[in-house]
């Protein structure tokens, strides 16, 4: 077997294996993390405008608090994390904010709990 065909392959099978670990464990994870946090920026625009938080939108505001508490625990490489942290940008301070939010009944605590998830995440 030639050697130029061995190595190809091995070069091959080393780079596709890197390829897998960059984006399972860096790409995915921070992709997900914008996209959440797009989606909330939308809620959260909406709830602002509410004069109370309809029962579903409180389940979502539950369930994106539990997915960027998981996120972050977890998912997020310890690079971002860091770099969230230089961008003061704090996403678990969002978490405590957002599990407020869904119990909020008065308007003007929804517009503060809003506005406080939004510096949290600086969506503003």
């Amino acid at each position: 077997m030639d050697m130029v065909l061995v190595g190809g392959v091995v070069l091959g099978l080393v780079m596709g294996s890197f390829g897998y670990v960059l984006v399972r464990f860096w790409a995915q994870p921070v992709l997900a993390y914008r996209r959440l946090k797009r989606r909330l920026a939308g809620l959260l625009d909406t709830a602002a405008r509410e004069q109370a938080v309809p029962v579903e939108a409180r389940e979502t505001l539950r369930r994106i608090a539990l997915e960027l508490q998981g996120m972050v625990d977890d998912m997020l490489p310890i690079w971002y994390t860091l770099a969230l942290q230089k961008k003061e940008e704090r996403p678990l301070d969002a978490v405590r904010h957002l599990q407020t939010l869904a119990n909020c009944k008065e308007p003007a605590a929804i517009r503060q709990r809003v506005a406080a998830v939004q510096g949290c995440l600086r969506l503003v």
